[in-house]
């Protein structure tokens, strides 16, 4: 399935997210694997984004299993999920950064939890005390763990949520659909809220 996407020209890249180096590391194991992602990295770059979500994820095994990787020449990217219980204290984040890049993965993407049926209720952090930790957070790591973005993965695209000044959240739209490029790269200003937790929880008060 992957030699069919050498040759296109306006594929630059390719991109194959998995959680697999978290909970099934021994699959990089396999050298006739680790050969042909190798060969294939050749010909075309090859980005792993995987989803470590806690430090303790960042076992010895899984370890391994990244250094594998990396020896095969691909980068190795990560996006995790800001999770009520699970990462939401500014120890938590800062850990699991430095941890991240101890092992050479590039932190990428802290995603907001999306408001999913059963999820947003045991799950979701409020945006105000969200940003709030994760920009703690940033001040105590260095330049290589804090580059990651904290976005919402929203229908009208990717959202950065920049920082906040009191009631007032700040967004940048860093991709947005088709049909409406003119979103693209736009600012948002929106009135924040103790419970707000998704950009529909919330209500504009301009953008540029």
């Amino acid at each position: 399935m992957l030699e069919c996407l050498i040759d296109i020209d306006h594929v630059n890249f390719v991109r194959i997210g998995s959680r697999t180096p978290v909970v099934y590391p021994m699959r990089f194991f396999d050298r006739d694997l680790l050969d042909y992602l190798k060969q294939f990295n050749r010909r075309k770059a090859l980005y792993i984004p995987t989803h470590f979500n806690h430090v303790n994820e960042i076992t010895d095994i899984a370890r391994e299993a990244v250094l594998r990787i990396k020896e095969a020449g691909i980068t190795v990217n990560n996006q995790a999920v800001f999770l009520k219980g699970v990462n939401n204290s500014v120890t938590a984040i800062e850990a699991l950064m430095n941890g991240l890049t101890k092992i050479g993965i590039n932190p990428y993407y802290l995603y907001q939890c999306m408001p999913v049926s059963r999820v947003r209720h045991h799950f979701q952090v409020p945006l105000k005390a969200g940003i709030d930790i994760v920009d703690q957070a940033k001040e105590r790591l260095d330049g290589y763990a804090k580059r990651f973005k904290f976005i919402m993965g929203h229908d009208v695209g990717k959202i950065e949520i920049c920082g906040r000044i009191q009631d007032k959240l700040i967004l940048k739209q860093i991709h947005a659909r088709p049909e409406e490029p003119q979103e693209a790269s736009r600012m948002m200003v929106m009135q924040l809220n103790d419970h707000a937790g998704w950009l529909d929880d919330m209500q504009q008060i301009t953008s540029i």
